[in-house]
Parts: structure tokens; C-alpha cells; sequence
């Protein structure tokens, strides 16, 4: 007796055709993890170019010795100085002026304001710095070296 099947796909052809898919399939969540850590990189960076926008806002609006927002001395006669905030996630500061981070902390904002120039013009240079994460680097009173992400600016103010 003969039997009469419908035509279809041998195993073989299945087990290529699902080694194929899988392979598909690998090489898509692979791109998956790369994915997340570019994401995550942007959000830092974007956060962090936020905190030196609004550092840099503080600094332009600042009186004659601090600004209104950090109390950032602009009367600083050595170069050396870093005053430093920290902030939260969100961007809000989580302490004053030289003040450790908490545990809150993801973002470091150092700030260096040099001495005017000598020329006829009182320039005031400025370095803002902004880090991450705030913990690599807990003292304030020394420039960070062992952050994973930065954001960095130089600008400068005219306190004529």
C-alpha cells in the first residue's frame, strides 16, 4: 500500500530555516543592549549640559561678590579654587556650595572662576564642569578625575 503525503518540508529544511531565525534573533538583542547604553548616555548628557546651562545662568545674574542662586564667590583672588554642587537625577541641586553628595548625588558641578585679567577690560574666565556619576569623586574642593561622563565649558564675564 502507498501512501499519497502532501508535499512539505523535510526536517532538514525546518532546522535550517529555524538556525537562520535564531541567528536573526541573537544579532537583535545584541543591538538591544547597545542600544540602552547609547540611550543612557544621551539622557547624561543631556541632564548634565542642563546643570552647566543653569550654572552659567547664575553666573551671568551674579552681584558684585556671589551669584543669586549658588553663592558662587565671584571675588576668588586664586585660580585653584573649585566650588562644587551636586545634583540629583533631575537636576536639582542636593546640597549647597562644598558640601559632600549624598546619596541622592548623581551629578558633580565643579566650578573654577579665575581672576579678572590685567587688562583695561575685567574679564573673568570661567571653567564649569559637570560629572558623573557624583560619588567617583566625593570631595569637593578637588577637581574630579574618576568620572565615566563629562560636560565641559569655558566661558567668560564681564564684571566691568
Amino acid at each position: 500500500m502507498k501512501h499519497n503525503l502532501p508535499p512539505g518540508f523535510s526536517l532538514i529544511e525546518v532546522t535550517i530555516a529555524l538556525s537562520v531565525a535564531a541567528f536573526c534573533l541573537l544579532a537583535i538583542l545584541g543591538l538591544l543592549q547597545t542600544g540602552i547604553t547609547s540611550q543612557r548616555a544621551t539622557v547624561e548628557q543631556t541632564a548634565a549640559t542642563g546643570i552647566a546651562s543653569l550654572i552659567f545662568s547664575d553666573l551671568t545674574a551674579g552681584g558684585p561678590n556671589k551669584t543669586p542662586r549658588f553663592k558662587f564667590s565671584l571675588t576668588n583672588s586664586n585660580a585653584n579654587v573649585v566650588e562644587t554642587v551636586y545634583f540629583d537625577t533631575g537636576g536639582k541641586p542636593t546640597g549647597d556650595v562644598g558640601t559632600p553628595p549624598t546619596t541622592d548625588s548623581r551629578f558633580r558641578a565643579s566650578v573654577e572662576i579665575r581672576p579678572p585679567s590685567g587688562s583695561v577690560v575685567a574679564i573673568t574666565p570661567v571653567r564649569i564642569l559637570v560629572t558623573w556619576p557624583a560619588v567617583a569623586d566625593p570631595v569637593p574642593s578637588q577637581w574630579p578625575t574618576k568620572h565615566s561622563g563629562a560636560v565641559e565649558t569655558w566661558t567668560a564675564l564681564d564684571r566691568n
